[in-house]
């Protein structure tokens, strides 16, 4: 045992302790065992319907879809399904499967913050490298999605990871490092393309160099081409199969800022800064990165070129991907994961910056005011992250609270897995119909147009707010419900 302790190392199972205690100070060990709820509800359970749909379609991985029929097979494609596949090869064996893609979130966790500390430790004393992984990942956003079911947080630690990478591979010149940093960009991306501003970034980094001096391999460039190639041909892919199968419900194009008009455009921003901007990250810690960056501008000497283009670089590139999904950035949290990276490249640069000539004294002052900013931060972030999980159900969350565990219900009834369920009302594509396991429709009101329709094409119709009752009883001559679960009633449709 001794041997091994010895082997792993006591800074990297310090890390690790660390990095399982911060998880029980911040209640994972109860936030775990939840179903989805909360923020982003919605996108939570298209995320987990994916998985359904591999389960009830013998795990063939090119057979795609989602529980909501509205297009009739329910057939429908977003972001690659790699994460979605695996978490339903092993749910298979009897795992609940969001239980299952959180683990694996959790996986990519710590995988990400012990190759960030690792590239960190190099650079900076023990305390430091800690610190500096931990405030990256003390972001309230970041937190929640770790446990959550959200694609973006996957490519973000694949972004981050393939970054470090990339940087060991300008250090060290060595091959392995750069194909290891393209299989992880290359995921990334097709998990989220939006991600894709960083390898973009590199490649056009690369092309100025080549350009300059020839100092890096073509070889390099063209593993880029081909990378680029794959995403292509990926996405054209997507749309083909959303278009054969008549599925328009996952955003697969842009929202630009030139699209909205001026009023519009105005309350995006003031939603960003009045709302979102200190839920991303703790108001000191923004204050910090800021001061970091403009005293390491006294200290621009001690920056390398390469460091500073790469930042321009990237900051050009989040910049366009501000402005192409600007619109996104009023409802949807998750979309500032894309500037992670940006802001990890430009504070590690800057902070590298200041401490390269500072006495020892100093430099162990400001390691520990970066320790107290990260302890506060992820204090901050528990605040936030209780909110977010104590605050009662909304409208469109509502559901989660009304159906949790009514699968089994359905089960112990002998309600056939194949069974297409109406659900009225349910303001979600796919919430309801995760929780039921089953196939079928969701309205969010009696006025919907294809109301008649769905109910013709259902064998169950399930009322979930007893305000509706009446005015659905009349509507379709409904009789005794043969389910009544807490504030909703399951009816058997006889066509």
């Amino acid at each position: 045992m001794s041997k091994i302790l010895k082997k792993l190392g006591s800074e990297n199972i310090f890390f690790a302790v660390l990095f399982l205690s911060i998880l029980f100070f911040l209640n994972f060990h109860s936030i775990f065992f939840l179903n989805p709820r909360s923020f982003h509800f919605i996108r939570q359970t298209d995320t987990l319907s994916f998985v359904s749909y591999y389960l009830k379609n013998d795990l063939n991985f090119f057979n795609v879809g989602n529980l909501n029929l509205y297009n009739e097979s329910g057939k429908t494609l977003c972001e690659f399904p790699i994460l979605y596949y695996l978490t339903a090869l092993i749910s298979k064996l009897g795992a609940k499967s969001y239980l299952v893609l959180k683990t694996i979130h959790l996986i990519f966790f710590f995988l990400t913050s012990y190759t960030i500390f690792n590239y960190l430790r190099n650079k900076f004393s023990f305390i430091n490298a800690v610190s500096i992984t931990y405030l990256l990942f003390s972001s309230t956003v970041i937190l929640y999605y770790s446990v959550n079911h959200i694609p973006n947080y996957p490519a973000l630690c694949l972004s981050l990871c393939g970054i470090v990478y990339f940087l060991k591979y300008l250090e060290s010149n060595t091959r392995i490092f750069f194909n290891i940093s393209m299989v992880l960009f290359l995921f990334a991306c097709l998990i989220k393309i939006t991600f894709a501003v960083y390898p973009i970034g590199f490649l056009i980094f690369l092309i100025i160099k080549w350009m300059k001096n020839r100092k890096y391999e073509k070889y390099a460039i063209a593993v880029f081409f081909l990378l680029f190639s794959v995403l292509l041909v990926w996405n054209l892919y997507v749309l083909h199969y959303n278009k054969i199968n008549n599925a328009d419900y996952y955003l697969t194009h842009i929202k630009p800022i030139w699209s909205m008009s001026s009023t519009e455009v105005k309350e995006v921003f003031l939603f960003i800064i009045n709302y979102w901007v200190y839920k991303y990250y703790y108001h000191s810690a923004i204050h910090t990165f800021f001061i970091v960056l403009i005293i390491s501008m006294f200290f621009y000497k001690n920056f390398k070129k390469d460091q500073l283009l790469l930042s321009f670089i990237f900051l050009s590139g989040t910049f366009f991907y501000f402005i192409l999904f600007f619109k996104q950035f009023r409802d949807h949290d998750y979309y500032f994961m894309e500037f992670v990276p940006l802001f990890f490249l430009i504070f590690v640069n800057s902070y590298e910056a200041i401490i390269f000539h500072l006495n020892t004294k100093i430099k162990i002052a400001i390691s520990l005011f970066i320790m107290l900013i990260t302890v506060l931060s992820i204090n901050y972030a528990k605040l936030n992250l209780n909110r977010r999980y104590s605050s009662p159900f909304e409208q469109v969350s509502r559901i989660a609270y009304v159906l949790e565990n009514s699968d089994a219900k359905l089960d112990s009834l002998g309600i056939p897995e194949n069974a297409k369920i109406l659900v009225v009302p349910d303001f979600t594509m796919n919430g309801s119909l995760f929780l039921l396991d089953r196939f079928g429709y969701t309205v969010g009101d009696t006025l919907n147009s294809n109301m008649a329709s769905y109910f013709s094409k259902s064998d169950y119709i399930l009322i979930s707010d007893s305000s509706y009752l009446n005015n659905m009883k009349n509507k379709f001559k409904l009789t005794s419900p043969i389910l009544k679960y807490r504030t909703t009633e399951l009816f058997k449709i006889s066509h």
